[in-house]
């Protein structure tokens, strides 16, 4: 047995669907209703809002999200549509319902940009972006593939740069405790990387590197030994000679005495060095 797929009027609770009952107005009754509730008639301006709740559900579900509900779109339309009934002016020759979509989209897209968003918005940028989101979907149905950031903007009339500040104001924040990858059992912040902190496997290395050092060092001859460590221990900037000439003063010999037990000592720890590769490799 075939499932009938289910229509988007399905996702309207049933209870919001009752909104809908009342018997739409024709222009000469919307005219008449309009004029009483301007007078203070609170029964006109009830039948104003029941009539035109379709309108508000209709425009409602064109800005259905995920991180709004259904309801509460509504609930925000049907705002829009008090206020509309309260400024309409009839005398201007426009119909109501023409009048109440300006205030209906007004205050659903902003319930949105308050509520989706952990940043609140200035509402020139929010509705900019909302044409953003229109002209990507016309170009997108016009040129057959998604628009180019270069496309996007010609076709809208701003800069490259402009457009790209636009965009980058809409993304939304994430938080580090939000559950990623399989069964989501890991938390975004887990693998985000701490710049601030030494990676431990280059630590490892290191000291890996320094005992091995160590043990390098021990085959040498106390002199040696002491004229490589104070070697190893030069400042950033500090000239080599300087360091002889201290070592010199130290040990009471000639700086080409030093020079000489540097050389020997690098000898000595190369050859140690080659050895101990070639034990490591014969060891595999």
């Amino acid at each position: 047995m075939m499932r009938k797929p289910m229509d988007r009027d399905d996702e309207i609770p049933s209870y919001l669907g009752k909104l809908t009952q009342a018997p739409l107005l024709g222009s000469e009754e919307e005219l008449e209703l309009t004029e009483a509730a301007q007078k203070g008639d609170a029964h006109a301006r009830l039948r104003l809002i029941e009539s035109n709740m379709r309108l508000v559900i209709n425009i409602a579900k064109s800005y259905r999200t995920r991180s709004v509900p259904i309801e509460d779109l509504i609930q925000e339309g049907a705002i829009g549509l008090m206020h509309a009934v309260d400024r309409f002016d009839p005398s201007k020759g426009f119909r109501f319902s023409t009048y109440a979509t300006h205030w209906i989209r007004q205050s659903i897209g902003r319930a949105l940009d308050n509520k989706s968003k952990a940043i609140r918005l200035p509402a020139h940028i929010s509705q900019s972006l909302r044409r953003v989101e229109r002209e990507r979907v016309r170009l997108m149905r016009e040129l057959g593939h998604e628009p180019t950031h270069e496309e996007l903007s010609t076709a809208l009339g701003l800069s490259p740069k402009k457009l790209t500040l636009l965009l980058q104001s809409s993304m939304d924040m994430l938080s580090l405790d939000m559950r990623i990858g399989e069964g989501e059992s890991t938390t975004l912040g887990a693998i985000l990387e701490d710049e601030h902190t030494v990676n431990p496997e280059d630590v490892a290395i290191a000291n890996e590197r320094v005992e091995e050092l160590h043990e390098i060092m021990t085959e040498l001859t106390d002199r040696e030994r002491r004229v490589m460590m104070q070697r190893l221990k030069m400042d950033d900037g500090e000239e080599l000679s300087s360091v002889r000439e201290r070592l010199a003063k130290e040990l009471m010999i000639s700086r080409e005495r030093i020079r000489q037990i540097e050389l020997q000592a690098i000898k000595k720890l190369r050859t140690v060095a080659q050895r101990r590769k070639f034990r490591e490799m014969m060891s595999r």
